[in-house]
């Protein structure tokens, strides 16, 4: 068995896993996406026995294929590039294929989708905010009309990012947003379509994290009880804590990731003054590596190695077989001078870095 990491080599989160991976005698291999160059050229060859692939690395029988980026594809420019359409065909077959993917690309195009999100997470169980999504005026208005003080607004797509030797950090954040401060012009309304939420008062966020049937869930919290913490964590102004997941939201959970195909994924949860839990989003490749910086205890990198290479049908627990692995602690410190190499040479022509959690 080998395990394939769908990712550059230098991902953030596929580096680790990999190193951790080989100190345990595991072979890995990360395969960036299709492209001209040798490392990224594949090839799929259908017949009785369908062949793929992967650069120099031929799939085989029970291998391991974590979609880390599941639309990576090196060398396109559009998504109807030849590059892009190849590696649809390609992660398509995967899972025609007796290999264990991580998550399927089926699911992870399904549940990308944050209106199905939401209702799967509903059907499930999950109590979930009223939610708009819009480029209408009428139906904004409308919404607010019964959310005056209620509601928040974000966008489709969020990221953090920070100018390399800066603490400046620049986010693409939630906030509230009331009736009154609604712009007077419907034209705005149709030019920047946006999610509106029904707003959780809450105690604190979760980011739960979900890998096969456990669910890790951490309390985040800010200083001023941020609405939207992720630039607090960019600038490591939060403090982690891991809780225990309540057991009907945690067989909820498990019931929204079977009813999604995901195995694995990163949810974010709000905890309301009365203790329930609300379901706001799923990143089914979110970040988590994160979390065990500031909860070592966590051990969540150990955990997700221990889940990639557990041999089907075991009854082993994934912290049974943690102990396996090395921690982040442990990579962060065999690669701290690679790491100071890097920052020393970091192109002026790339100033800025992804920080997006």
């Amino acid at each position: 068995m080998k395990i394939i990491v769908l990712a550059h080599p230098k991902d953030d989160h596929a580096a680790p896993v990999c190193w951790a991976l080989e100190q345990a005698g595991y072979q890995t291999a990360c395969w960036s996406g299709v492209s001209p160059d040798e490392q990224d050229q594949a090839s799929l060859l259908v017949n009785e026995q369908p062949c793929i692939r992967l650069g120099p690395h031929r799939l085989e029988s029970d291998d391991v294929l974590w979609l880390r980026q599941a639309d990576a594809s090196a060398g396109a420019t559009t998504t109807t590039s030849p590059h892009s359409s190849f590696f649809d065909a390609l992660v398509c077959m995967l899972e025609n294929l007796p290999v264990r993917c991580i998550n399927r690309y089926s699911a992870s195009c399904l549940v990308r989708n944050k209106a199905v999100q939401l209702r799967l997470a509903a059907g499930a169980g999950l109590k979930v905010p009223e939610t708009l999504m819009a480029n209408s005026p009428a139906a904004v208005r409308e919404f607010f009309n019964r959310n005056p003080h209620q509601a928040i607004c974000k966008a489709f797509a969020t990221h953090v990012w920070q100018q390399q030797g800066s603490p400046d950090v620049t986010v693409t954040e939630t906030f509230s947003l009331d009736r009154e401060e609604l712009p007077a012009d419907d034209e705005v309304f149709t030019y920047a379509p946006a999610i509106y939420q029904e707003k959780v008062r809450k105690q604190f966020d979760v980011r739960a994290v979900l890998m096969g049937e456990r669910v890790y869930s951490f309390a985040v919290r800010t200083p001023a009880n941020s609405l939207d913490w992720r630039h607090d964590a960019a600038l490591r102004n939060v403090a982690v804590e891991r809780i225990v997941t309540p057991p009907t939201v945690e067989s909820a959970i498990l019931m929204f990731a079977a009813a999604a195909g995901v195995c694995t994924g990163s949810l974010d949860l709000a905890v309301d003054r009365n203790g329930e839990w609300w379901f706001l989003e799923i990143n089914e490749q979110g970040q988590f590596l994160w979390l065990d910086d500031f909860c070592p205890q966590a051990q969540l990198l150990e955990k997700f190695c221990a889940f990639l290479t557990a041999p089907q049908g075991s009854e082993q627990t994934l912290e049974e077989r943690q102990s396996l692995f090395p921690s982040i602690a442990e990579y962060q410190r065999s690669h701290q001078k690679e790491k100071a190499l890097n920052i020393a040479t970091v192109s002026a022509d790339a100033p800025f870095k992804s920080l997006e959690p």
